[in-house]
């Protein structure tokens, strides 16, 4: 045994595993498996469902006191389109497909720093008819931003001797 101090439930402690209520799933026929994963999808998607809503409302509710017009049709349009990206993440996170993730997939890179600090990367030009910009930023600003990066910038510079 390893030093993970975990102790693995004896597999021969229970004696009368029908008595106790529980189903060997393994040992059900495949239409009765295939029917509770269903069943389980079913009450994931419910508790997703739930958790969406919640946030939703949250969210509305923070829009209604930022005084942002939230009775405006392009509001409505932007705030489902923002919702239905949460309604993916979520379900991504509990293993449920969603069309968001493919959308998701093909417009974010995600790029890994020499910090081990990551950042995300949207490219719309994927999924529109429009041209990325290629570079967005001028020489000295890239130059720079990779300086800071690097941790080889310097944030201050005296004027003159400070020990004088």
């Amino acid at each position: 045994m390893s030093d993970d101090k975990i102790i693995p439930f004896p597999t021969g402690a229970i004696v009368n595993l029908d008595k106790t209520g529980h189903t060997d799933k393994r040992n059900l026929p495949v239409e009765e498996q295939k029917t509770l994963k269903r069943i389980q999808d079913e009450n994931t998607k419910k508790f997703c469902e739930g958790a969406i809503d919640d946030i939703s409302m949250n969210l509305l509710r923070s829009f209604v006191e930022l005084a942002i017009k939230t009775q405006d049709i392009n509001f409505t349009k932007d705030l489902a389109l923002i919702i239905d990206m949460l309604r993916g993440l979520i379900y991504r996170d509990f293993g449920l497909k969603h069309p968001s993730q493919q959308l998701v997939d093909t417009m974010v890179s995600i790029t890994t720093h020499k910090n081990g600090q990551q950042s995300a990367k949207i490219d719309y030009s994927k999924v529109l008819n429009i041209k990325s910009k290629s570079n967005p930023l001028s020489k000295d600003v890239r130059e720079e931003l990779k300086d800071i990066q690097d941790g080889s910038a310097d944030f201050f510079t005296p004027d003159g001797d400070l020990d004088d």
